[in-house]
């Protein structure tokens, strides 16, 4: 036997509880193993310690005090009214239910509390909603072919878009401008030919060209495109599209070369 399986039987080795073949495999073991016999001496000498120490005596009178406690609450029980058939159910669903209606009072005040905080915020997605459908519905109305194109009515065509990119002025000279460069003119020969400005836009329609991404072979059109800014307003103002005052978007041109004019 081994110094760990000793140990775990020293307890019942000293008080005597051991079957005797255990008892003498430990006895041979203590023989010969000085750290366990120490570990018995240890032992041996707490419980002699533990069995010197004065036992605590109750009280003489607690006995009498307890029967005396019995008795007046056993009066007081007998002389209490006898509860209803409604208290003892109030009774037993009150532990039960009290911890469900808090939380649920708890989750309607934060809902209330919720909906109260986000209600401006859902009057304003509201309002948004109803002058797109306004826009929306004026643009359904369709367009005269004999009539030209009012800056009111292109505006709302875009109605979902202009937020985030600017309506041309369909009067401006920049609108004639791009649509030049996608007409067919048989007598006159243009090489296909692409640009990336920055340009920016401000409240009035008004725009200034801030920045050539990528420049075009024919420096030409990029001259005709800056002129096209001054000449008028590019883009309609701010308050048609419902856009920032000030905006910067980049723009793209690009000029096709249409060679067939049988369409």
């Amino acid at each position: 036997m081994g110094c760990e399986e000793t140990t775990r039987l020293l307890s019942q080795y000293i008080d005597d509880v051991l079957s005797l073949p255990v008892r003498a495999t430990v006895d041979a073991h203590l023989d010969r193993c000085p750290v366990c016999r120490a570990d018995v001496a240890e032992l041996r000498s707490l419980s002699r310690s533990l069995g010197n120490m004065a036992r605590q005596s109750p009280p003489p009178d607690l006995a009498s005090a307890i029967n005396d406690a019995l008795l007046i609450e056993s009066a007081a029980q007998r002389q209490s009214p006898k509860p209803t058939f409604r208290q003892l159910v109030t009774l037993w669903l009150e532990p039960r239910l009290m911890p469900y209606g808090v939380g649920s009072l708890a989750s309607v005040i934060l809902f209330v509390s919720m909906f109260a905080g986000f209600r401006p915020h859902f009057i304003a997605i509201h309002e948004a909603a109803r002058q797109n459908n306004a826009a929306f519905v004026q643009a359904s109305r369709g367009y005269d072919l004999n009539q030209p194109v009012t800056p009111e009515d292109f505006s709302a065509t875009r109605a979902p878009f202009a937020e985030q990119s600017p309506s041309l002025n369909p009067d401006g000279a920049l609108a004639v401008l791009t649509s030049s460069y996608i007409q067919p003119r048989a007598d006159v020969y243009q090489d296909a030919d692409d640009m990336i400005v920055v340009a920016d836009v401000f409240s009035n329609g008004t725009a200034a060209l801030a920045d050539v991404v990528q420049a075009p072979r024919n420096r030409r059109m990029l001259a005709e495109f800056e002129l096209a800014l001054r000449e008028s307003t590019a883009f309609v103002p701010a308050s048609l599209d419902r856009r920032p005052d000030t905006m910067r978007v980049v723009f793209t041109m690009q000029k096709v070369d249409v060679r067939g004019t049988d369409f």
